[in-house]
């Protein structure tokens, strides 16, 4: 009898170690040590700040010893989505205006339509930007994932870094706000610009996306990589202004 309640303890408490080991797993909670700061902490778990704080509804870079941070968002479950409204024809056309004007925004007067791409930079900066909306592009319907940066899932900042450096611009992993900080302001965008935001689930710059012409940007949206148009209802009154990547000035 004494054998069979202990092997009864003995399961119980293996199940509970168990339950509480997938726990910890589940929520990947950090515990603040003295010393610790919240870029090193989100250095050691391969986050931005920025990421870290918004992950722990953060509005200072202030923290304490012993407080619990949320390290790891879970894992999004992909849905069955319903195919993007974008056609292949449309896609096409997009690829043809980045390759073929110096500008397709409807901020454009018509007049200046043939001047040529990106008379400021060098051919090869031209390249780049022509190359990052046909990196863009088929990872249209890509699922949205904190932090993700490859073709499993991206967020807003992971989908541009990932564009870029395959379209052949030695990026770093930056941040919204450190990529706004990190690019110029530019009045008549190209395909191949960036586009920003602000007050969207945050104060301040929020979001971006990659500009591809007739007042469009592709994006990680909430739930996928997306296309809208920067003058819809939602995002124009969210609408900071279109930059440019200040290494492209670099690039010969």
């Amino acid at each position: 009898m004494k054998k069979k309640v202990f092997s009864v303890m003995a399961t119980f408490a293996l199940a509970t170690c168990i339950a509480a080991s997938n726990a910890e797993a589940a929520t990947e909670e950090y515990t603040v040590k003295t010393g610790d700061s919240l870029w090193k902490i989100a250095s050691l778990h391969k986050l931005t700040v920025d990421e870290l704080k918004q992950m722990n509804n953060l509005t200072t870079d202030s923290i304490k010893v012993s407080q619990k941070l949320l390290v790891k968002k879970p894992a999004v479950t992909k849905q069955p989505e319903k195919q993007n409204a974008i056609s292949t024809k449309e896609i096409n056309k997009s690829l043809t205006v980045a390759k073929t004007t110096s500008s397709t925004s409807f901020f454009k007067p018509a007049e200046e339509k043939d001047k040529p791409l990106l008379p400021n930079l060098s051919k090869s900066a031209q390249d780049i930007q022509i190359a990052s909306v046909e990196v863009a592009l088929p990872l249209l319907d890509t699922p949205y994932v904190w932090a993700g940066v490859t073709p499993e899932g991206f967020d807003c900042s992971g989908f541009i870094y990932y564009v870029f450096t395959n379209a052949g611009l030695q990026l770093p992993r930056l941040d919204t706000i450190s990529m706004f900080m990190n690019s110029q302001h530019v009045d008549e965008p190209v395909p191949g610009d960036l586009v920003f935001f602000e007050n969207t689930y945050r104060e301040g710059i929020s979001h971006a996306g990659i500009y591809i012409g007739d007042g469009k940007f592709i994006h990680a949206g909430t739930k996928k990589v997306e296309i809208a148009a920067v003058d819809s209802a939602y995002w124009r009154d969210k609408f900071v202004g279109f930059t440019r990547f200040t290494q492209l000035q670099s690039v010969r």
